[in-house]
C-alpha cells in the first residue's frame, strides 16, 4: 500500500462508527428482547458519519474520505450486531431462564471471545469468496454503492440523515409521553379493547382484552414494520389471528389449558402455543438450510482446493492482515472461549473445541449464503448445534445452549465482516484496517450491549409483560426438550408441534417456487406471531401495509428514505427505553 496516502483508520472514522453502532446496538437489545428481530447498522453508520463530517467540512483540516466512511460503516456494523452475536437476545436470557445468571464482566468477556472468533474466521475465507468466486454480498455491495453515491451527490445523504435524526427525536418524545406515569398515556402505547372501553368483546367466551388484541403505537414496532416488507407483515397478521383469535380461545374454551385466572388467559395459552410456534420456525429454517446444499458443497470444495487469483483479480484490496496477527488472535480467542465455557458453564473443553470447529464450518456456510442470498442461516445452524450437543451431552442445558451460542456468534459476526470485506474490495480499502475496525466495534459494542442488557433485566422482568423475548423462549424450549425429553411438552401439544413442523416444511418448500413465492406466508413470521402479543403483530402489519401503499405511488421516496425513517424510530425508542430502565433502577417514581 502506498504509505503516502492518508490512513482511513482515523480516530474520527472509528469514533463516528462506534457512536452510531452502539446506539443501534442498544436499540437492537431492546427490540430483540421485545419481538425477536435485530437490524444492521452498516448503511446507517455510513450515512450519519458522512452527514456529520459534511456539515463540519469548513472546520476540517482534511476532507472526510469514502474509505473513512467505509471504516465508520465497518465499525458500526460490528458494534450493532453485538446484541445478537453476544447471545443477549437468545442464548443468554434462555440460560438465565434455566437459573444461571452471569455478572457484567463475565458477559462482556464471553461476548468478546465468541464474536471475535467470527472476525478471525472471516479472514482466511475472504479471498476465496470475494476475489475468486466474486460472490455478490448484496448488503456489502449496497454499502459501497451508497458511499460512492453520497460523495457524488451529498445532498441526498444529508436529507437521509435529517430524516433519521428527526424520526429518532420524534420516537424519543413519543416514548417519553407514553412512559411518564402522571400523564396517563401509557395505555395508548399498546391500544387495546380495554382502552376503548370495549371490555365485553369476546370470542368463544374469551375476552379479547385478555388475549391482548389491539394495535401497538410503539415507534420501534412501526419502524420494524417499515423494514420487514408486506409479506412478513401479512404473515405476522395471519399468525396472530391463528394463535390469538382462534387457537387461544379454543384451548381455553375446551379446557386444554388452564384454568386461567381472569385476564391471565393469554399467559395460559402462550405456554401451550409456544411449542408449535418453535417447531414451525425450526423445521422451516432447517428446510431452507437443506436447500442451500449447493452453497454448502461449494464451501467444502473451497476448503479442499487451493484457489489462486486470475490475472483479472490482481486489483484486490491492499494491505493484508499479517499471518502472525491472525493466527495469534485466533488461538488466543479459541483458548479464551474454551476456558470461559469450562469455568463459567462447566462445559468440557472437548465440547467447546468441537463447538469452535463447528462454528468455523457453519460460519463459512453462512458467509457463502449471505454472499449469494443476503440471508444468514445462523439461527437454524445454531439449532443443529443444540441438537448435536444434546445427543453428545444429554441432560445438560448449559452445554447445548452455550455451544450453540458459539456457533451463532461466529456465523453472525463472520458473515457481517465478509459483507464489509466486499464493500472494502469495491472501494479498495485496507484489509488490515477493516479487521481492526471490526475488532474495535466488537470490543466497545460488547461493553455497551451488556450494559444495556443488565439495565433492562434489572428494571424489567425478562421474559415478561413488556419484553416477551421470543428468540430466547425458542432456545429455552429446545433446551428443555433436550434436558427433560418429551415430558417437557404440555398435554395435547405434541401433535400440534409435529403438525406445525410439517406445515413449516411445507411453507418453506412452497416458498421456493418463484411463481408463487411472494404469496406464500413466511413460516418464521407466523411462528413469531405466536410468541408476541397480537398488538405487536398488528402494529407491524399496519406499518408494512402503509409502506407498501406509499411505495405504489412514490417508489423513489420510499426507496430513498424508508430505511432512515425506520432506523430513527427503532433507535429513538430503544435508547429511551434504556434511559427509562436506568431511571427505574435509581428509584425515580414518575416512569
Amino acid at each position: 500500500m502506498n504509505q503516502s496516502q492518508p490512513s482511513e483508520l482515523t480516530v474520527r472514522a472509528v469514533g463516528a462508527g462506534l457512536l452510531v453502532g452502539c446506539l443501534i446496538a442498544a436499540s437492537n437489545v431492546v427490540i430483540g428482547l421485545k419481538i425477536g428481530l435485530v437490524f444492521g447498522a452498516s448503511i446507517a453508520a455510513a450515512v450519519i458519519s458522512f452527514a456529520l463530517f459534511k456539515g463540519m467540512s469548513v472546520v476540517l483540516t482534511r476532507p472526510y474520505t469514502p474509505k473513512e466512511t467505509l471504516i465508520s460503516a465497518t465499525t458500526g456494523s460490528a458494534a450493532g450486531f453485538m446484541a445478537s452475536a453476544a447471545g443477549l437476545t437468545s442464548a443468554i436470557p434462555a440460560m438465565e431462564m434455566m437459573g444461571t445468571r452471569l455478572s457484567f464482566g463475565q458477559l462482556v468477556i464471553w461476548a468478546i471471545a465468541i464474536a471475535g472468533l467470527g472476525v478471525f474466521f472471516a479472514v482466511p475465507l475472504r479471498r476465496s469468496m470475494i476475489v475468486v468466486d466474486k460472490l455478490r454480498f448484496p448488503s456489502g455491495t449496497a454499502s459501497a454503492t451508497t458511499i460512492k453515491a453520497m460523495f457524488a451527490a451529498g445532498h441526498s445523504a444529508l436529507t437521509r440523515a435529517r430524516v433519521l435524526f428527526f424520526s429518532g427525536l420524534g420516537a424519543v418524545v413519543i416514548t417519553l409521553l407514553f412512559s411518564i406515569k402522571p400523564l396517563g398515556l401509557g395505555g395508548f402505547q399498546n391500544l387495546g379493547f380495554d382502552d376503548l372501553g370495549l371490555t365485553g368483546v369476546s370470542i368463544l367466551g374469551v375476552s379479547l382484552v385478555a388475549m391482548k388484541v389491539g394495535v401497538s403505537f410503539s415507534p420501534m414496532i412501526w419502524g420494524a414494520g417499515i423494514l420487514v416488507g408486506p409479506r412478513v407483515g401479512w404473515s405476522l397478521l395471519l399468525g396472530s389471528v391463528a394463535a390469538w383469535l382462534v387457537g387461544g380461545p379454543l384451548l381455553l374454551r375446551y379446557e386444554l389449558v388452564g384454568p386461567a385466572a381472569p385476564l391471565k388467559e393469554y399467559s395460559a395459552a402462550f405456554k401451550w402455543l409456544l411449542w408449535p410456534a418453535v417447531s414451525m420456525m425450526i423445521f422451516a429454517g432447517l428446510t431452507g438450510l437443506a436447500f442451500q446444499y449447493r452453497t454448502i458443497l461449494k464451501t467444502f470444495s473451497a476448503f479442499a482446493k487451493s484457489k489462486t487469483a486470475t490475472d483479472g483479480d490482481l486489483d484486490d484490496a491492499p494491505d493484508r492482515l499479517p499471518f502472525g496477527f491472525w493466527l495469534g488472535g485466533l488461538l488466543f480467542l479459541a483458548g479464551l472461549t474454551v476456558f470461559l465455557a469450562w469455568s463459567i458453564f462447566d462445559i468440557s473443553p472437548w465440547m467447546s473445541l468441537l463447538a469452535i470447529v463447528l462454528s468455523f464450518v457453519f460460519c463459512a456456510i453462512a458467509m457463502r449464503a449471505v454472499g449469494e442470498t443476503d440471508i444468514n442461516p445462523s439461527g437454524p445452524m445454531a439449532k443443529i448445534t443444540q441438537l448435536l450437543n444434546g445427543v453428545l451431552d444429554p441432560g445438560c442445558a448449559a452445554s447445548n445452549l452455550m455451544t450453540a451460542g458459539i456457533t451463532a456468534a461466529g456465523a453472525s459476526q463472520g458473515a457481517d465482516l465478509m459483507s464489509d470485506f466486499k464493500a472494502g474490495y469495491l472501494l479498495k480499502a485496507s484489509i488490515r484496517r477493516q479487521v481492526l475496525a471490526q475488532l474495535a466495534g466488537v470490543l466497545v459494542g460488547a461493553v455497551v450491549v451488556v450494559g444495556v442488557y443488565k439495565a433492562l433485566t434489572a428494571a424489567y422482568q425478562i421474559p415478561g409483560e413488556g419484553f416477551l423475548a421470543p428468540s430466547a423462549r425458542s432456545w429455552h424450549t429446545v433446551a428443555k426438550v433436550l434436558e427433560q425429553g418429551l415430558a417437557a411438552i404440555p398435554d395435547g401439544a405434541l401433535w400440534a408441534t409435529l403438525l406445525s413442523g410439517l406445515l413449516g416444511i411445507g411453507l418453506a418448500l412452497l416458498g421456493r417456487i418463484k411463481q408463487i413465492a411472494k404469496w406464500v406466508p413466511s413460516p418464521v413470521a407466523i411462528g413469531i406471531a405466536f410468541l408476541v402479543p397480537p398488538y405487536y403483530a398488528i402494529g407491524i402489519w399496519l406499518a408494512a401495509l402503509l409502506t407498501w401503499l406509499v411505495r405504489r405511488s412514490k417508489p423513489e421516496t420510499v426507496e430513498s428514505y424508508s430505511a432512515s425513517l425506520a432506523s430513527g424510530l427503532i433507535a429513538g425508542e430503544g435508547i429511551t427505553m434504556v434511559l427509562i430502565a436506568v431511571l427505574i433502577i435509581l428509584g425515580v417514581g414518575w416512569v
